[in-house]
């Protein structure tokens, strides 16, 4: 682990030489770069409708790139299935859940770029490692040479490992909401995770997939003398919605139950005579700023603004303030780290209760994690306002969230 953590460290500062150090210039030429990816097994791309290359969660894919300059630096990237960019750095197993990886929920580590020399030859090949952080689906993998401007891609497939079907045993497994009992219920909801039939006295690994496929880790359990054990789990505003799977193995015994429980999420309606829109401009690419314009709110009110992704997940934002004139505007800036589709804007007044919905399209941008350096802070996020900064509250903040209840519409 500490020569893995060393040869991250190493890779950081490298990229961060070559930054410093490259002048990146495109070259027209007629040669083509190639790059080939490896799998310990195939799989239908269903972006392409082609069988490529295809791999697991927490194994290991190799990547060969060919025709570039000698000994020029590249830089590699992943486009994750929903249309998130990221850099190897940032998306092994040793760094999941840490500041500098991903944790399956918000995925905001800075990407630091991945860049290596080839060879005289104008070739590389290296060896990848995924993680449980990655969702199942198509991936397009890119390398981009920083000095002759030659690019390339091949799509990669992460599927689900079928093994054979566990061993339930005598054990039960229910999650159920806290307060109706159902296996199902909305974000904000408290979860209540019972099981029963274990070993006396053994531990319980837990562990919950959400519908992406990728894997939220929860703390061990201790059984009862009965073998019994009970816990909690609260679904954020930040988790998507679908359908996740609890899963309970006994680390004794070897029985290994599974449960489901199906998020959703809660209705903003709505109401009132207020205005937003998307100044400029409507749909964009990841890493753009979009100008969000409010009007007709009460003079001087604070207006709590969140953001529903594409995947159901929320976002909240600093809250904002009205002028005399109820008018306000938040310049939004979206990354290549959040994913490609449709987003609802709300901004609801907290004093005239107006809310008003309005939607921005975000579409793919460049496939190459080549900034130095890397953009450290939250997306989406503020960048600019009418009040100057003097936002209320942090970006990205639960406590800056819409307070999850049981009425029809979230209120702060």
């Amino acid at each position: 682990m500490r020569r893995y953590l060393r040869s991250r460290r190493f890779a950081i500062i490298f990229a961060t030489a070559i930054a410093l150090t490259v002048a990146i210039s495109v070259h027209n030429s007629a040669a083509a770069a190639r790059y080939y990816v490896f799998g310990p097994t195939t799989a239908v791309c269903d972006k392409t409708g082609e069988t490529v290359a295809a791999g697991y969660q927490n194994s290991y894919f190799g990547a060969e790139a060919q025709g570039f300059w000698d000994n020029e630096p590249v830089v590699v990237s992943f486009t994750f299935p929903d249309g998130r960019v990221f850099s190897p750095v940032v998306t092994d197993n040793f760094t999941a859940n840490t500041p500098i990886g991903l944790d399956g929920i918000i995925d905001m580590p800075p990407n630091f770029p991945w860049v290596f020399f080839v060879n005289p030859g104008g070739d590389y090949y290296s060896t990848f490692p995924t993680s449980n952080k990655w969702p199942y689906g198509c991936y397009t993998f890119t390398v981009h040479g920083l000095r002759s401007g030659r690019e390339d891609s091949a799509e990669f497939v992460v599927a689900p490992l079928i093994g054979p079907e566990p061993d339930p045993g005598p054990t039960t497994l229910q999650v159920e909401d806290n307060t109706t009992g159902d296996p199902s219920g909305l974000q904000g909801a408290t979860v209540d995770i019972f099981g029963r039939g274990f070993l006396a006295r053994e531990v319980i690994s837990v562990w919950i997939t959400a519908p992406d496929g990728t894997v939220l880790d929860y703390p061990q359990q201790q059984a009862s003398d009965v073998g019994s054990f009970e816990s909690t789990f609260l679904f954020t505003e930040q988790h998507p919605t679908g359908n996740y799977a609890f899963t309970a193995l006994g680390t004794l015994s070897g029985y290994q139950v599974i449960a489901h429980f199906n998020l959703d999420s809660r209705s903003s309606t709505p109401e009132g005579w207020a205005q937003l829109r998307v100044a400029t401009p409507a749909s964009g690419d990841q890493r753009t700023s979009f100008e969000l314009q409010g009007k007709r709110f009460d003079a001087l009110e604070r207006v709590d603004i969140w953001v529903t992704l594409p995947d159901g997940s929320v976002r909240g934002l600093p809250s904002q303030f009205a002028n005399e004139y109820g008018e306000f505007f938040a310049v939004l800036y979206l990354d290549e780290r959040l994913p490609t589709g449709v987003y609802d804007v709300t901004a609801k007044g907290a004093a005239s209760n107006r809310l008003v919905i309005t939607q921005i399209s975000l579409e793919s941008g460049s496939p190459n994690v080549d900034n130095f350096p890397p953009d450290t802070s939250d997306s989406p996020r503020v960048t600019e306002s009418n009040t100057d900064g003097g936002t209320l509250g942090p970006g990205n903040n639960p406590s800056n969230l819409p307070v999850l209840d049981p009425q029809p519409e979230p209120s702060f």
